[in-house]
């Protein structure tokens, strides 16, 4: 009898998407967002901590990213985020972000747009993204997520762009806790290195998700270790 009382929380936790928010954000992976939305009524803090390390100036500096993120609707992400980049003498950009659902669900496929967009600080970011998911995996399988997506790029990190930009990422279910998510995307003007995150994501219970991982967001000349953490409190799937 236990045992059959654990195996349906088991399977909820294979089909469940990786919960984190993006450097920028909103939820997604490490680095980009993805059409993945948090419940109604879900608020989730998070921290990513990002070292990177400028070719130009020989300098490690370190993108901390502290977000707020809230399910409005069952298709409907709002937030709140602040950036800084300690290692180096600017203020922090603080703003906020949404995200649309306007397809599908996590089961299976889904789309959804959203927007950033932080000021007041030398980190300043204006960004929209069309971003699509599909779950691979079948009921009892090994869970396999897809995610496709484009962001304008308006400005970032204070830097004008005007570029539009794809990406992609898959997440690979490991076990019913730990996934293993690789992202990337091509490099834009005056970027240093090729954006990518390999992270592992482990939930050592539903409330908290952890994450390490090895990302360049662009201004790094070589990956780095960095790690996030996030904690889920209200209503859950």
């Amino acid at each position: 009898m236990r045992l059959r009382s654990l195996l349906p929380l088991a399977l909820s936790l294979l089909a469940a998407p990786a919960s984190a928010q993006s450097l920028y954000g909103p939820g997604g992976l490490f680095l980009h967002p993805t059409a993945s939305v948090p419940p109604k009524g879900k608020l989730t803090p998070a921290i990513l901590v990002l070292p990177q390390h400028n070719p130009v100036f020989d300098d490690t500096r370190t993108w901390i990213s502290g977000t707020l993120d809230y399910g409005l609707t069952d298709d409907l992400e709002i937030g709140a985020t602040v950036v800084k980049v300690s290692g180096w003498e600017r203020d922090a950009s603080a703003g906020g972000f949404l995200k649309y659902r306007f397809w599908g669900d996590d089961a299976g496929t889904s789309a959804a747009v959203g927007f950033t967009q932080l000021g007041g600080g030398e980190v300043d970011t204006r960004l929209g993204f069309l971003a699509v998911r599909h779950a691979f995996s079948q009921p009892g399988a090994r869970r396999i997520v897809g995610h496709l997506g484009v962001q304008y790029v308006d400005y970032i990190d204070a830097v004008s762009k005007h570029e539009f930009q794809p990406y992609a990422g898959i997440e690979i279910g490991l076990s019913s806790r730990l996934s293993f998510i690789a992202e990337g995307r091509p490099r834009m003007s005056q970027e240093f290195g090729t954006p990518l995150a390999l992270t592992l994501s482990y939930r050592p219970s539903e409330d908290w998700t952890l994450a390490l991982t090895w990302a360049n967001n662009g201004l790094s000349d070589t990956p780095k270790f960095g790690f996030g953490a996030g904690y889920t409190l209200g209503s859950r799937r």
